[in-house]
């Protein structure tokens, strides 16, 4: 009768665990097949709301390295200098607001002028974690 109550138990114990190890992994199955988080943060506030003259055609932009940032009709995203080229991830909203054109421009050209995605801009100063550039709302 003993020997009984001692396989009972011993039964009851493993369907619990291997009740436990199932329920888990089926939970860990369904709860990773989420679609991934975007790596870059963004920031999709409008830099022309964002300034105290939102009417001027010329307006002076900070860009953070890694942070997408909203200009006009075009998000861009600052990947910082590398062999005196600043790196700029553009994505145009009207065509593809989901594919990033990649530029890189050499710092000397970019600070007599360049255009992304139509929009005229240059170039006062680059670091490795912030641009500041003069966005010309006006071409």
């Amino acid at each position: 009768m003993e020997n009984a109550r001692k396989q009972k138990w011993l039964s009851i114990l493993f369907f619990s665990i291997a009740g436990t190890i199932f329920g888990g992994a089926l939970y860990l199955i369904t709860a990773g097949a989420s679609a991934p988080s975007d790596q870059t943060p963004r920031n999709v506030a409008s830099a022309v709301t964002a300034l105290p003259y939102p009417d001027e055609p010329r307006v002076l932009v900070t860009l953070k390295k890694d942070t997408r940032q909203r200009l006009g009709k075009l998000d861009v995203i600052y990947r910082g200098v590398k062999d005196r080229k600043i790196r700029i991830d553009v994505f145009i909203r009207d065509l593809d607001p989901q594919y990033a054109y990649r530029h890189a421009i050499a710092i000397d050209q970019a600070s007599e002028g360049f255009r992304l995605g139509g929009v005229k801009m240059e170039l006062l100063s680059a670091r490795s974690s912030r641009a500041k550039i003069i966005w010309n709302r006006q071409s």
